[in-house]
């Protein structure tokens, strides 16, 4: 035991100066990166190039004729990990992203962002805990040491999993939400005589401001559908990237509606109703489990105050009156 002790305080300063060096390592990339991006950002305001070439070279098919802008030194080194650590074949890739995506996290390199933030998180916190292992050996046994120390590699390992996975939850309770309005607003747009692209667009622009996520989405749709995407594609890729029942849905009934010809309005009517009706009886619903998530502190916090109170003269009394009657 101690021969370990002393192994651990010999090495703490060649592990300090190894995260010395690899946080200067980093701090240089970092700078380089953002050198880097400036470059990028005066290369594309400099006057006589039209950056509306790449756009119209991409729809008609063609070559762009303006060169895409080089990865960063930071990208390069997250491509390297994500191809060292992450998944060999584009289904898991694919699944990734969309989970990214629905996340929010829906840059270019999100997928190699996120393996290297595990990869990184599941060495760094283990090496916190080695570097303060002089000081916990102090106080605490070294197989304690050593098992934070894999308690904390293995929460590194999966904080961004649970993480990914909370903001998916609360971003598509957001949507779920903010969604029966959206929908009241497309079917008003719908009505007034607007066609479903441009209704789309103006449900984003006006929609975004109560629910921003929703507002996010519906711009996105619009891009796409000016890009030249078919609006029925268009639409399963809002319905992938909010990933909710109710978006799916409302893409079924209207990629049937614009494919049979019906009346888009009508079938926006229908299902607006139902979505009313739906938040309500969840509201309902939520609405009867509270008296059952309210016993659970009436039980434990105010039922003993309150029977403490009560018995508190009694016990009182008892104390003062009975005890010195039976001691006597």
């Amino acid at each position: 035991m101690e021969s370990l002790q002393s192994m651990i305080s010999s090495n703490s300063e060649a592990v300090f100066l190894i995260v010395i060096f690899s946080a200067v390592f980093f701090a240089t990339m970092a700078g380089a990166a953002v050198i880097a991006n400036r470059g990028a950002v005066r290369r594309r305001l400099e006057p006589g190039v039209d950056h509306r070439a790449r756009g119209a070279a991409a729809d008609q098919g063609k070559p762009s004729v303006v060169k895409d802008v080089a990865p960063t030194g930071l990208d390069r080194i997250f491509k390297r990990v994500q191809e060292r650590v992450g998944p060999k074949n584009e289904a898991e890739t694919s699944s990734i992203r969309l989970k990214l995506t629905q996340a929010g996290y829906s840059g270019a390199s999100a997928v190699s962002r996120y393996y290297t933030i595990r990869v990184l998180l599941s060495i760094g916190l283990p090496l916190i805990v080695v570097l303060a292992a002089p000081a916990l050996t102090r106080t605490a046994p070294v197989q304690t040491v050593l098992l934070i120390g894999v308690l904390a590699g293995l929460f590194g390992l999966y904080f961004p999993h649970m993480w990914v996975s909370h903001r998916i939850s609360a971003r598509q309770q957001e949507a779920r939400d903010g969604f029966p309005d959206a929908l009241d607003l497309l079917l008003v747009c719908v009505e007034a005589g607007l066609g479903l692209n441009a209704a789309l667009h103006r449900v984003g622009q006006e929609i975004g401001k109560a629910h921003p996520v929703l507002g996010e989405q519906f711009d996105v749709i619009g891009l796409e559908l000016r890009a030249g995407m078919s609006r029925e594609l268009a639409l399963r890729n809002l319905a992938e990237r909010l990933g909710i029942d109710e978006v799916k849905s409302l893409v079924a009934i209207l990629i049937q509606s614009d494919t049979l010809g019906t009346s888009i309005a009508q079938a926006l009517r229908v299902h607006a109703e139902d979505m009313r009706k739906r938040r309500m009886l969840r509201a309902e619903e939520k609405a009867h489990k509270l008296p059952v998530k309210l016993s659970f502190p009436l039980v434990g916090f105010i039922l003993p105050c309150l029977i403490l109170t009560i018995l508190t003269p009694a016990i009182i009394r008892i104390v003062r009156v009975l005890l010195p009657t039976l001691g006597g």
